[in-house]
């Protein structure tokens, strides 16, 4: 009987840590909802195919801003705001409120990696702020890491007028 109480002990045990692995790193699971270089697609989307399409728990809906709330972690969010004209969505903002400094910087790093692998030409650096711009600088992108040791960064994708 106590040999078959260890046994299940060790088992349950085991499928907790497992299940507790299986969500991967913060870049992993931020990458899971939508990776970054894809949401760049989403400026000049309208506001209804973005509302469509996104993933997140609506927080707020007006008629030139959707925001959307990602639970990341055990207890970590971050924000995804989107802004609209008559264009369409010309600016993309990425808020994450982290606990801890290395999951921020998890998320930044994830980010820097994807965007030196992407179309986009080298960032620019100055100051815990990475810029990129596309070929025809009709995109920029900005990565503000400076506050990454209380567990926060943003990204800005902007569509250039």
């Amino acid at each position: 009987m106590k040999k078959k109480l260890v046994s299940i002990s060790i088992l349950i045990l085991l499928s907790i840590i497992i299940s507790c692995g299986e969500q991967g790193s913060y870049y992993e699971q931020f990458t899971n909802d939508k990776g970054f270089t894809s949401r760049i697609s989403d400026l000049n989307k309208t506001i209804e195919e973005i509302r469509s399409k996104e993933k997140g728990k609506l927080i707020k809906d007006d008629i030139n801003l959707l925001k959307y709330v990602y639970e990341i972690g055990e207890n970590d969010t971050y924000i995804v705001s989107y802004l609209f004209d008559k264009q369409g969505c010309f600016e993309i903002g990425i808020d994450g409120y982290f606990e801890k400094e290395e999951d921020a910087n998890n998320v930044v790093n994830g980010i820097k990696s994807e965007m030196k692998e992407s179309a986009y030409n080298d960032a620019i650096e100055d100051n815990n702020l990475s810029r990129w711009k596309n070929f025809d600088d009709s995109i920029s992108i900005e990565l503000d890491y400076e506050n990454t040791s209380r567990g926060l960064f943003i990204a800005t994708i902007f569509a250039n007028e």
